[in-house]
């Protein structure tokens, strides 16, 4: 049977009309309101964030030039006790700074995805191309800064415990030298398991630490280990073994005092070699991202 199409009264004509035209008022509210603020509001944040990692990123490029200007002509290892704690203080608090300053760069980066993803856009907003590419230098000079604090760190720590030993070792050789045969084996004894634990960290290629420091570490431990054969030999009355080892121990001493006049001298050289590249990159993408 053939039914006639129904007729759309003009009530409801009117009431899908109206509701098209809500349609398109919120989305011209969203386009030419809504949206705009919500990319003001992204772009403020992002420009917040992104001075504090350009001022955070200045302060610890500073304070890595200086602190490595501090290592770099004798070496850590050829520091004073009060030097070598005040630097250390420096490079464990600005690695901190670097990794704060970091935060803040990828906080700025998120603002910048967020404000690039939202939709509706016909083109990303201005301030994210300049912004971006600012926040890439000061990721990267804050990562080379995190890298040149870190090996700081591990440098100093190391030195520290080579400066204690270094007391210690004069401490034996008073011992050795008042023929205090038990006392100087202690000692010995003390000085070599402390070397022992930082044969492997003064081999850490994060160090950037000179080789030829690991050879006076390695000539510390050899005077250690000589003179504890030595006091034992000679508590025990082994005369011939005593002299055999005391000869090791003179060889030994010599190998320590070379090894550490060939650190020092060689210190301002391996800087230049090693750290002053990663130092140049520092200020050159400090600078980068901070333009």
């Amino acid at each position: 049977m053939f039914r006639p199409a129904r007729r759309v009264s003009w009530g409801t004509r009117i009431f899908a009309l109206l509701v098209f035209l809500v349609a398109v008022g919120a989305i011209g509210a969203f386009l030419e309101v809504l949206l705009p603020q919500q990319v003001a509001k992204l772009a403020q944040m992002e420009a917040n964030e992104l001075v504090l990692a350009r001022t955070g990123t200045t302060e610890v490029n500073t304070a890595v030039a200086g602190l490595w200007a501090d290592l770099s002509p004798k070496g850590a290892m050829g520091l004073s006790p009060d030097r070598l704690s005040a630097d250390l203080a420096l490079a464990k608090r600005t690695e901190r700074s670097a990794d704060d300053a970091l935060s803040h760069v990828q906080a700025a980066q998120a603002y910048m995805a967020q404000a690039d993803g939202l939709p509706f856009q016909f083109h990303a907003p201005t301030f994210i191309a300049p912004d971006r590419a600012a926040a890439q230098h000061l990721e990267k000079a804050l990562t080379t800064s995190i890298k040149l604090s870190h090996a700081a760190t591990l440098q100093l720590t190391l030195a520290e415990h080579m400066s204690q030993n270094s007391q210690s070792l004069a401490s034996m050789n008073a011992s050795l030298s008042a023929r205090d045969w038990t006392n100087a084996a202690r000692t010995a004894s003390t000085i070599t398991t402390d070397l022992k634990s930082q044969q492997s960290p003064s081999g850490d290629p994060e160090a950037l630490l000179d080789p030829l420091w690991t050879k006076w570490v390695d000539a510390m431990l050899g005077v250690s280990i000589a003179a504890q054969q030595y006091s034992l030999a000679s508590a025990a009355n082994q005369a011939q073994q005593a002299q055999q080892v005391g000869r090791t121990l003179a060889s030994a001493r010599d190998q320590l005092a070379a090894s550490f006049a060939a650190g020092q001298s060689g210190a301002a050289a391996w800087q230049a070699k090693t750290v002053q590249p990663i130092l140049d990159t520092v200020a050159r993408e400090t600078t980068a991202g901070s333009a």
